[in-house]
């Protein structure tokens, strides 16, 4: 930003004026606040990135229930915080994998059952890719 200050902003504005009036030294020191801010908001996001959420009634019914008397925005730096740093994986749910891996498998039993339809070679196909995820899943979950 070009001026260090209001007042060398206002002496440069008002350096040609005799007698400048209060409008006009208000609209000056408004339109300084606003080049201020504009400038340090773009210096700021290069350096600390923002980012917005927006949560619906039941989230921010858990929110509120649980946050106590810390503020939102202090609950969610804390929440982040804890995931970021903990060891445990992020999103390992080993019960839903579990169930994955069964719904997988009996979905390729579904497939094995209707190899005797007319078109074997597709359905040959999609119990190949079938049996890959599993062996993915199982390699995931193990």
């Amino acid at each position: 930003m070009k001026h260090t200050s209001l007042h060398t902003y206002l002496d440069e504005k008002l350096c040609n004026v005799d007698n400048p009036s209060n409008e006009l030294i208000i609209k000056l020191k408004k339109d300084y606040w606003k080049l201020y801010y504009r400038h340090y908001r773009r210096h700021r996001r290069k350096f600390k990135k923002e980012f917005t959420l927006g949560f619906d009634r039941e989230y921010l019914q858990l929110i509120q229930e649980k946050r106590g008397a810390m503020g939102v925005s202090e609950f969610l730096y804390l929440i982040v915080d804890r995931e970021l740093r903990s060891d445990e994986p992020l999103f390992n749910d080993v019960q839903l994998q579990s169930e994955l891996s069964q719904q997988l498998m009996e979905l390729i039993a579904l497939v094995e059952e209707l190899l005797d339809n007319d078109r074997p070679k597709v359905i040959t196909d999609i119990l190949e890719r079938l049996e890959v995820l599993e062996e993915s899943f199982s390699q995931f979950i193990n």
